[in-house]
């Protein structure tokens, strides 16, 4: 009864918050971009927690814990369904191979410096959890939200190429990103058993796109009459669910399972414009409820370590950036410069990568996975409240000059 009485105490601060956050402003405010972003109910969901009011108990969420679950389906789903492929073969070549290349030295050069750092920081751990967090950590960096472009956009009167370019960039990254979560949950499912380690990664990656597919099929041919879209939003949020309880029943990532079957059917359906104003309108709502969980079970963590790692992270993720934009410009054969200063358009992480750090959290109870989300939420909180300010003086002036 509890968690009914609690359940509806959120579903309220759900409705009443997505009409007071995330919002636009008339003024581009850098500091307001971390309430637009609605990150914000991270810390309401600690105050709520057992570190705070004790209103989300450890029995309150265990029993809310499927909210979770669906939350990172919901999520994935709205991520993959933006992904409509005639759209994005409008793009140029280039950018699709400057948005893989930018993730992969991401990764690579976080992966490695973390690899070290975290051996020295961790002695006693086994080598190969220090190597997965490190591989997570980098796959976590190199995930974009395009809700700062969205929320700067104002401020840009002649909207050139450096802006279109930092749209799709931003819009595209986190599927590599969660295409990495699925590797890691698939090859390294099991990580007491070292026996057939590839054929069983196999399997699983296999399982994880097919299961999606075909659920993304099924639903495409059920639809293909005609049906009011209020009626066809209801049998997705069902088919979501279903999905995100399959994956969470054999603890896969449901935030990358999602996504697939919401590629998968935004790419079959005629009615992907129609539909997508009704699937963002529950964006709001189930973003906040599912932050106010992500506080409440976040075992926040502050020592010395994580404050180290937080701030290596928030340099590596500039040096990642900025450094490798000028030569990857070239490499490709941008018609205009790519200058290390357009790296701080791709500075804010924002609701994806909050999904991904709660995707690994659910996947892989181990020693070291609250430091990773102590790490983690605390970068992405950071990045949120410190991005607005270099995006200010970068892209306006960027796109002024051509």
């Amino acid at each position: 009864m509890k968690a009914i009485l609690v359940f509806g105490l959120i579903v309220l601060i759900a409705f009443l918050g997505s009409r007071i956050f995330f919002k636009r402003k008339k003024a581009f405010l850098p500091l307001s971009y971390f309430f637009f972003s609605g990150l914000v109910y991270i810390f309401l969901g600690l105050l709520l927690g057992e570190r705070g009011l004790g209103i989300l108990s450890s029995g309150v969420l265990q029993d809310l814990s499927p909210l979770v679950s669906l939350g990172l389906g919901w999520i994935g789903f709205l991520f993959g369904f933006q992904l409509e492929l005639k759209y994005i073969r409008k793009f140029p070549r280039k950018y699709i191979g400057l948005s893989f290349l930018q993730y992969l030295i991401i990764v690579v050069l976080v992966g490695a410096v973390l690899a070290v750092v975290l051996a020295y920081l961790f002695p006693s751990q086994p080598s190969f959890l220090l190597y997965g967090m490190a591989v997570a950590l980098g796959l976590f960096i190199s995930l974009n939200s395009p809700s700062l472009l969205n929320f700067a956009s104002p401020l840009i009167p002649q909207k050139g190429d450096y802006y279109h370019l930092a749209r799709f960039l931003v819009s595209v990254s986190g599927f590599w990103g969660v295409c990495g979560l699925a590797i890691i949950a698939s090859f390294w499912h099991f990580p007491s058993l070292e026996s057939q380690v590839i054929v069983k990664g196999l399997i699983f990656v296999l399982a994880l796109v097919l299961f999606p597919l075909l659920m993304g099929y099924m639903f495409h041919f059920l639809t293909l009459k005609k049906v009011p879209e209020q009626d066809l939003l209801v049998y997705l949020l069902g088919l979501v669910f279903f999905t995100s309880g399959v994956a969470a029943y054999f603890n896969l990532p449901s935030l990358f399972i999602c996504m697939v079957l919401g590629l998968t059917f935004s790419n079959l359906t005629r009615v992907q414009e129609k539909i997508y104003p009704l699937l963002l309108s529950t964006e709001k709502p189930f973003t906040i409820i599912f932050l106010i969980l992500v506080g409440a079970l976040w075992e926040f963590n502050l020592d010395t370590r994580v404050v180290f790692l937080v701030a290596l992270l928030l340099l590596l993720r500039v040096a990642g950036y900025t450094l490798p934009l000028s030569p990857l410009g070239r490499i490709l054969r941008f018609s205009y410069p790519l200058p290390s200063v357009f790296g701080f358009c791709f500075q804010s992480s924002g609701g994806i990568a909050v999904a991904f750090i709660v995707s690994l959290k659910l996947i892989y109870q181990l020693p070291l996975t609250d430091v990773f989300v102590s790490v983690a939420l605390i970068v992405t909180i950071l990045s949120e409240i410190l991005s607005p300010w270099p995006l200010k003086g970068v892209l306006v002036k960027l796109d002024t000059k051509k």
